[in-house]
Order: structure tokens, then sequence, then C-alpha cells
């Protein structure tokens, strides 16, 4: 079943929580779920799309039709660091003079971030060290001008971490959960009224989120796994994830795609045991057909997140042939 291209109308969720799908200026996903939550200083926006006019104009209409337009968006609590989360940033801050806030990863994120040149050369010699064919390297690197709705970011204007509150008055707060993988500077919110988790792209109802191996940060899929642990054992209940639909049983969900994961790595280790590959030849193997370029950079960062994650327990030997990474069974 997919989903609906056209997003769904604001709604209240209760408890002072507001959804406010906002659409996004590419096919999937559609649209991003904004939250907002009532205090008694004014709105708290939970994520907030990417920057273009469609977009901008479901969460100011949003707000409106909830009927909270007159109240001032005080903060913007950015999940983690991907454009259709928190490339209307910008826009949201110069608009209601709010304060930015992420976790203090993201200082760390931001300029490579801000700075596409560098992304796409440092993809072009990744994507060769591991195994993309010269005459493909240019279609599957090549990212284009920087979009318009993928303005660039300043620094936030307050930066948490694990362990974190944010206070929404009258004895309730939102607790930060530092929950990386997806994202290094990804947070998960729990509401410590209701129990009530906002999710962002850590847990969704339909689909795993890409795990993208990064330098910075080694063994990513170790640190999603390691997150999905932490929801497991946390007993988590209602969910709202930032795409798709209310999660009832977040820790149902993300044992779902623990397992998910832990067959991936069981398909990669035999698939390996049979001959020496490179991630390149794993993508074929393991993804569809006929992947566009994006969804081709995407499946070969998460192909390395999880060979990666096998070498670093010592599954899986990586080899150096002529400048390409190659992986061996160290069976």
């Amino acid at each position: 079943m997919s989903l609906p291209s056209v997003p769904p109308a604001p709604r209240s969720l209760g408890n002072g929580i507001h959804t406010i799908p906002a659409p996004l200026p590419y096919r999937k996903p559609p649209w991003v779920n904004c939250y907002v939550i009532e205090t008694a200083d004014g709105l708290i926006l939970i994520d907030c799309g990417a920057d273009w006019e469609n977009g901008w104009g479901a969460l100011l209409g949003g707000i409106d039709s909830i009927g909270r337009g007159d109240r001032p968006v005080t903060d913007l609590i950015v999940t983690h660091l991907h454009p259709d989360h928190v490339g209307m940033a910008p826009r949201v801050v110069a608009h209601w003079e709010c304060r930015f806030v992420m976790h203090h990863i993201a200082l760390k994120t931001i300029p490579r971030y801000n700075d596409s040149a560098a992304t796409e050369a440092w993809m072009a010699g990744f994507a060769q060290r591991h195994g993309v064919p010269r005459d493909l390297l240019s279609t599957v690197t090549s990212m284009g001008p920087r979009p318009d709705f993928m303005p660039l970011l300043s620094e936030p204007d307050v930066v948490l971490g694990e362990g974190d509150t944010v206070e929404l008055g009258e004895d309730r707060h939102l607790r930060v959960l530092h929950t990386p993988g997806h994202d290094p500077a990804h947070i998960c919110l729990r509401d410590s009224r209701t129990g009530i988790l906002f999710s962002g792209d850590h847990v969704l109802p339909r689909i795993s989120p890409v795990v993208m191996y990064a330098d910075e940060f080694p063994n990513v899929l170790d640190d999603y796994m390691r997150s999905l642990d932490r929801i497991t054992d946390l007993g988590i209940e209602l969910t709202y994830p930032a795409h798709g639909e209310i999660i009832d049983r977040g820790d149902l969900r993300a044992r779902q795609i623990l397992l998910h994961h832990r067959r991936r790595l069981r398909e990669v280790t035999e698939r390996v045991e049979l001959a020496d590959v490179t991630a390149w030849n794993l993508v074929g193997d393991l993804f569809r057909p006929h992947l566009s370029p994006l969804d081709q950079r995407l499946a070969l960062l998460e192909t390395v997140a999880h060979l990666d994650h096998l070498a670093i327990a010592g599954r899986l030997v990586d080899l150096d042939r002529d400048g390409v990474v190659w992986y061996r069974s160290s069976g």
C-alpha cells in the first residue's frame, strides 16, 4: 500500500499537540510531519520541512487552521540535519525570531551540510574506492547545483545533549534521547506527561530509514541498532514519526527494524563467504534494479555501513587492491 501524494490536513492530536503535514518538493517522501506543541509562552515546532513556497504556505496555514496563528513560535527543534527536516529553518527563525535548537553534534556536521562541492568531491572519492566503475562515477556521484529548498544554515542558538529537557510548563517537558544512526545528530523527544515519542526518522512506520556510512563516525550501523535497542528497552508505545502515520507501539516497530538489519547483515555475510566483493558488487545483489542516481548513492552508503560493521566485528576483512576496497570473509 503506497502513501497518497497529497498531504492530509493539519489536525489536533490532543494534549496540546498538533500535526501539520508539510509537502516536500520531490516524490518521496511526499511530505514531512511537523509537530506543534502548545506551551504557556507560545508554540514549539518540531521539524519544519524543506524551504519552498508550498511547504511554507502549509506551515503558516496549518498553524492558523489549528487556531494558534496569533501565538508565536518560540522554539524550532530539528530532529536531524536533513533538508526535509531543517531546510526551512532560516525562514522560520527569521519570521518568528525563535530559537533554533538541535543536538550539539550538529555544530560539527553543519559545515559539511553547507558545503555541497566538498560533499560531492568526497562522494566521488568514496564511490571510486568502493568499486563504482569509472564510466558510472559521474552519474552516481554528481549532485548538480545546490537546490533552492536547501539554504545554508547558521549554527543552532541552543544545543542539546542526551537527557536534556525542553520545558513545556506546568511540570511538563520533552526529554532528549540522542539516537544516532540515520544522522549523527539525530534526536527523539519524549513527552513527560503522555510518554509519547516524537521519533523523527529514527522509527518510521513503513520503511527502515537509510543508515549512511560517515568517515567521522565509525560504525554508524552499530550506533543505529543500539539506538533502536533503547526504544525497545524503554517500552515506547505511542510514537509520532516524521513521515507516515502514527505508530501505536514504537518498541515493536523498532524491533522489526532491528530484525531487518540483522537479516541484511546475514545476507551480506553469506554473499561475502561465496567470493570477495566490493560494496558496489553488493548493491546490485541487495537492492532493486534501476535505482535513480540518488538512490544508488544512498544504497552504496548503506551497504558500506553494513560491511564496515561486520569488519569492525571481525567477521570480514577489508583489503586494498589498487585503491579499491574489497571485502573477504574472515573465516
